[in-house]
C-alpha cells in the first residue's frame, strides 16, 4: 500500500501590530494635567513600540508626541533632545540623541512628574 506524504505545516511567522491612530480608544493618552500619570503613559508607548517592532529613537520621540494633546506636542517636540542628531564637535561625529534622554526632558517640565512615583516605606513611616 503507498503511503501518503502529508505536507509538513510551516511556522506561521508572528504578525506585527501597528501603531493605533491618535484618536483611536485603544491609544495610550497622555495628560498633561496629571503629571503625576506620565510617566505611566510613557510606559504604555513603551510596552506598543516593543509589541510593534519600534526601535528607532525618532519614531519613539514621534509617537510619543503623537498622542496628546496639540499645545504638549508643540512643546515636546520643540525641546532641543527632540533632534535627530546632534551637530558635530571638532572631529566628532554627530551622535543620535536617544529616546531616553528626550523622555527624561519632558518629565522635567512637569512638577510631580518623576521616573519613580514609589514611596519608600521610611518616607510613608515619616508622614504617619
Amino acid at each position: 500500500m503507498p503511503t501518503i506524504q502529508l505536507p509538513l505545516p510551516t511556522l506561521m511567522k508572528p504578525t506585527v501590530q501597528c501603531m493605533p491612530p491618535h484618536n483611536h480608544f485603544s491609544t495610550p493618552k497622555g495628560d498633561e494635567s496629571r503629571p503625576r500619570e506620565l510617566t505611566q503613559y510613557f510606559k504604555e508607548l513603551e510596552y506598543l513600540f516593543r509589541d510593534c517592532g519600534i526601535t528607532n529613537y525618532t519614531q519613539m520621540k514621534e509617537y510619543m508626541a503623537r498622542y496628546v494633546m496639540y499645545n504638549t506636542a508643540e512643546t515636546w517636540t520643540s525641546l532641543p533632545k527632540f533632534a535627530t542628531t546632534t551637530t558635530p564637535v571638532g572631529n566628532q561625529a554627530a551622535t543620535a540623541i536617544s529616546y531616553k534622554n528626550w523622555k527624561k526632558a519632558v518629565i522635567r517640565l512637569y512638577r510631580g512628574a518623576k521616573e519613580s512615583t514609589c514611596y519608600m516605606v521610611n518616607k510613608l513611616h515619616q508622614l504617619v
